[in-house]
């Protein structure tokens, strides 16, 4: 009997095995959320606002104007080529300006497919991609 209770005493308690999954949930979901930031090179949100873009505004513009100006129109605001049945993002819009690089960037990597944005994955580096969104930041109506 005491053999077994030695065995028994080297288990952990209810509280240590909660606190051991919380402390795993959360660090897990801190763990599946930094790739995201790491990727689009935002590893510190803290130390820059999380609208200000380090590109290249005049390659950005060169971009767009090559990929983007059919749809959003020449000032991003969502007038060019008329799709059927398609919502094309205002980019100068204070709605838009107020999403956060990391979503932006993520949609123009990842397109909208449910309102016919492509993605541009294959066609855009990440660099390409961040100076299209610095270009992007320049479009916030005045």
């Amino acid at each position: 009997m005491t053999a077994l209770k030695n065995q028994l005493s080297i288990l952990p308690s209810r509280s240590d095995l909660f606190y051991f999954l919380v402390g795993m949930i959360c660090t897990a979901g801190v763990w599946a959320t930094a790739p995201v930031d790491v990727i689009w090179g935002q590893t510190h949100p803290d130390q820059k606002s999380p609208t200000q873009v380090e590109g290249d505004v005049r390659g950005g513009k060169v971009l767009f104007t090559r990929h983007c100006v059919t749809c959003h129109g020449p000032k991003g605001q969502g007038d060019g080529l008329q799709i059927a049945g398609a919502t094309v993002a205002d980019l100068s819009s204070p709605a838009t300006q107020r999403k956060l690089n990391v979503d932006l960037l993520t949609t123009i990597h990842e397109g909208r497919p449910s309102r016919v944005m492509p993605s541009w994955e294959y066609r855009l580096s990440q660099e390409q991609t961040r100076d299209v969104l610095a270009y992007i930041r320049t479009l916030r109506r005045k």
